[in-house]
């Protein structure tokens, strides 16, 4: 049961930031439809060919890169504010096992708030009729990666917030070495499978350094 409980947990404390990014991705969503809800002129046509477009290739995104950053962070950061970690470490349960739990219901949160909500879209997008445009499955390919290479970002955030080093020092170099893999590997649409498994091994790394992170640190 011990796991349910974590995850619950996790869940509640992440719930308010996932609500945000989901609020930003679905108005970004209702405006490629033409549905415009924060401006005076209510619906509008759009003509703009779904997933081969500046918001979905760079926007959304982005948006995402944020939400996994933030999660990743609150996850690590909150607890040591808290002081918590001494009492989840002192459950006769292994660090690795608690490790794992965490990252699995950060990373499934931020892949719900991103993946679901475009999903939906391209199943309407693909419906005959719905946008006045060219509808390719093929063309949703460079999102989805991107949501996949999210878990760089979510991964090095986490391993971030759980060292002690300065930050100006050796804390962010995690981080800047995934948002340079994830420019790299998610704003082109060539390499795709050597994207992913550059993506997949980065990943990794990262939860090979977090699992050793919590081992070696005594967060007291």
């Amino acid at each position: 049961m011990w796991p349910i409980t974590l995850a619950y947990k996790e869940f509640r404390q992440l719930l308010p930031i996932q609500i945000v990014g989901l609020i930003l991705v679905l108005l970004t969503i209702f405006g490629m439809c033409g549905i415009n809800i924060l401006t005076i002129s209510g619906n509008s046509s759009t003509t703009e060919i779904p997933f081969y477009n500046d918001t979905t290739a760079q926007f959304l995104p982005a948006i995402g890169a944020m939400l996994a950053g933030i999660t990743g962070y609150w996850q690590t950061l909150s607890e040591s504010m808290r002081g918590t970690w001494l009492f989840l470490w002192h459950r006769p349960i292994a660090r690795s096992r608690m490790t794992l739990v965490k990252l699995s219901s950060g990373l499934g949160l931020i892949w719900c708030v991103t993946v679901f909500p475009m999903l939906f879209y391209a199943l309407w997008a693909g419906s005959q009729g719905s946008i006045a445009a060219p509808f390719l499955w093929e063309n949703t390919l460079m999102y989805w990666k991107s949501c996949f290479g999210l878990s760089m970002i979510y991964l090095s955030c986490y391993l971030s917030g759980l060292r002690r080093a300065r930050w100006y020092g050796t804390r962010l170099l995690p981080v800047l070495m995934a948002i340079s893999a994830f420019l790299l590997t998610t704003t082109t649409e060539y390499y795709a499978g050597l994207s992913l498994l550059l993506i997949l091994a980065i990943d990794v790394i990262l939860i090979a350094a977090i699992f050793t992170q919590c081992h070696l640190e005594d967060f007291s």
